[in-house]
Parts: C-alpha cells; sequence; structure tokens
C-alpha cells in the first residue's frame, strides 16, 4: 500500500543501508515490516502494546523519552 511505498521511498532517500522504522500505529508496523524493516514503538498513537507487537513491533516502548532511556536495548543502539 501506500505506507509501503513511502518507507521504501524513505529508505532509498536515505541511502540504504540498515535502517529501523520507529511509528506509533499499527500501519507503522506494518509498513515497516512489508519494506523488510524493523520496528520500534511508542505508544502515543492511541494503540496498545499488543496491538502494535501484533503487527510486527520489536520493542514497544510508552514515551519517547523511555525509548531514549533504553536506546541502546533497540535495534536502533
Amino acid at each position: 500500500g501506500a505506507a509501503e511505498r513511502a518507507a521504501k521511498q524513505a529508505l532509498k532517500k536515505a541511502g540504504g543501508g540498515e535502517a529501523v522504522m520507529v511509528g506509533d500505529s499499527t500501519w507503522d508496523c506494518e509498513a515497516a515490516g512489508s519494506a523488510g524493516l524493523q520496528t520500534v514503538a511508542v505508544l502515543t498513537g492511541g494503540f496498545s502494546e499488543a496491538e502494535l507487537r501484533d503487527a510486527g513491533a520489536s520493542h514497544v516502548f510508552r514515551t519517547i523519552p523511555d525509548l531514549l532511556e533504553d536506546l541502546d536495548d533497540t535495534p536502533l543502539g
């Protein structure tokens, strides 16, 4: 879909290589997965941790500061 194309286009513009999607919706997780990317999710988009994990998130954080605090424990680290 459109979200998958957007994720692939962003990766291409960034020069390829390794990438990880940070998102807060099930659509972010699904688009990233379709583009072959891992997703780190944040509970700021109105979705539950279970919903985000079911959509493909490898890690889920309550807030952006929580993500930053544990950044080294994620694929971003």
